[in-house]
């Protein structure tokens, strides 16, 4: 249309021009060790990271946190954050690869800036979605304890054994490389001058600046000294005996991942501060029934490791450690001893923990120091069963099923098995038998299921179910046993190899679905 042609060519635009920046290339490649063919990591090895921009303060030697989301097949939002150490930092420019017609060589990418480039001292173990990842860079040991500082009381040179009672309880300890596996945060002061714990004031002499400790059954901790033939008369002061401490102690110090997110005080420059990782190796003191059972071991041991009862023994006796067990078995190219363990009341036990990293290193310092060991974190198999149960007249169900829940949950739970030791289904009817109340029981299901698994995605390596799969492998078993009919006469638990550690199969009220107790109307 010549009309609508003329009208365009009559048109003029105002437009004003905007100087629009070369977008960056988008980098979605994961981070970490990916060993999964189909997954390709840019970094090498997963011991290297490129950083966004440019970092200052970053150097070889320094503790990262990095936390982030985890690549797993068919599995999404499962976070989880690894400690590792910086073994170089640089500042630099990425470099790429060009050709020419004479030559290749390289140069910087276009519009690079320079910006970090860490390395870590030790591969990454898992394999990160790189736009989830967050690293921490200014990373502080913290452990379970309030700080206290107070005055004990005032010396008298004319008293023998003079005793003092903290203000505050429990006491503190922290783990340590010896051969009860603690330290004690307790430092004295008399006259401003440090004196020293002493096991015993048996062997001291009248000039030793010691002291000794008693923790009563509530707790409470009695300093004492000495008697001026076995220890030190304390000297002749106004308030002169002064005491720095931290109480606080036990399995709730074991806190979960990032529930620490306040200070009670705040130094100059903190803004915020948050725990990536979870606490573990927290643990009660023994009860009564738990130290008469460990009494006897401590005469076997005696601190030197020859057999390997003295391996397992000294293990077990190591403060934080529930149970122990140790084999001697080959990897294929030498023996060792392989160590077992699991916490007390199976706290959790983390292989970066102190507690874990001091046994080794104390299983090394008062063992033959050529004799290689294998320590590791037992492995938990979930007792599953599944029963119908018929009560006696005049009982009534609830009280009797509540009780039978108790006494099964007692006879197979942590303190009464053993690493390695099988369940048969023998016990369990003879438990629920004896219950006050029961007429009979009917089983219908009897197994366990292992709280880990083979990932498919990591080599190998052997991950944690998540709930949702106990829940499905929970009604597999019981699928399969109502398909033979019959449950297996005895659930067997697998001892240590060089592969992995020993299992230990009991109850656990913290997963309700592996105990299911039915009425026969």
């Amino acid at each position: 249309n010549e009309q609508n042609i003329s009208k365009i060519r009559t048109t003029k635009v105002y437009t004003q021009p905007e100087v629009l920046e070369l977008a960056e290339e988008p980098i979605n490649d994961p981070i970490g060790y990916c060993p999964d063919k189909d997954i390709v990591a840019t970094d090498e090895a997963g011991t290297t990271v490129e950083l966004d921009g440019f970092y200052e303060g970053l150097e070889a030697g320094r503790w990262v946190v990095i936390s982030g989301e985890r690549i797993l097949p068919g599995a999404d939002g499962v976070r989880f954050s690894e400690l590792a150490m910086l073994s170089a930092v640089t500042q630099d420019v990425q470099m790429v690869t060009t050709d020419s017609a004479s030559s290749t060589q390289k140069q910087p990418r276009p519009g690079e800036r320079k910006h970090t480039f860490i390395r870590f001292a030790k591969k990454l173990s898992y394999c990160f979605k790189r736009d989830t990842v967050t690293i921490y860079g200014n990373v502080v040991k913290a452990t379970h304890g309030e700080t206290r500082n107070e005055v004990l009381g005032s010396g008298d040179g004319s008293k023998k054994l003079q005793s003092f009672q903290l203000k505050q309880f429990p006491l503190t300890h922290v783990p340590a490389s010896n051969p009860s596996g603690v330290d004690s945060t307790l430092k004295i002061y008399v006259n401003d001058l440090q004196w020293h714990e002493s096991d015993s004031l048996a062997g001291l002499q009248k000039t030793d600046r010691k002291f000794i400790t008693k923790t009563d059954d509530e707790q409470k901790t009695t300093v004492t000294f000495g008697n001026g033939k076995q220890g030190a008369l304390l000297p002749t002061g106004i308030e002169n005996i002064r005491a720095e401490y931290r109480n606080g102690i036990g399995k709730q110090g074991n806190v979960r991942a990032e529930q620490i997110t306040l200070l009670a005080s705040k130094p100059l420059g903190v803004k915020e501060v948050v725990n990536p990782l979870r606490a573990s190796g927290g643990a009660d003191r023994e009860n009564r029934d738990q130290a008469r059972k460990s009494a006897p071991l401590a005469v076997m041991a005696l601190d030197r490791l020859v057999s390997v009862r003295d391996y397992q023994d000294f293990a077990r006796l190591y403060a934080g450690i529930g149970k122990a067990s140790a084999v001697e078995i080959s990897d294929g190219r030498r023996q060792l001893v392989h160590v077992t363990i699991a916490g007390a009341d199976d706290i959790p036990v983390d292989e970066s923990s102190d507690l874990f990293l001091n046994l080794r290193q104390a299983l090394h310092d008062f063992g033959d120091p050529h004799q290689p060991i294998q320590l590791a974190v037992r492995e938990l198999m979930f007792i599953v069963i599944s029963t119908n149960v018929q009560i006696q007249p005049d009982y009534q169900w609830e009280p009797v099923v509540k009780n039978l829940r108790a006494a099964l949950l007692d006879a197979f739970g942590f303190e009464r098995r053993e690493l390695g030791q099988d369940v048969l289904l023998s016990e369990v009817i003879s438990v629920m038998q004896r219950t006050p109340g029961i007429a009979y029981v009917d089983v219908d299901t009897f197994g366990g299921i292992p709280e880990k698994q083979v990932d498919e995605s990591e080599s190998g390596k052997r991950r944690l179910l998540t709930p949702d799969e106990i829940a499905e492998h929970v009604q597999a078993l019981i699928d399969t046993t109502r398909e033979k009919n019959r449950p297996e006469p005895r659930l067997r638990v697998n001892q240590a190899n060089s592969e992995h550690p020993a299992q230990l199969a009991f109850l656990t009220p913290d997963v309700p679905d592996t105990l299911i107790l039915n009425q026969i109307k």
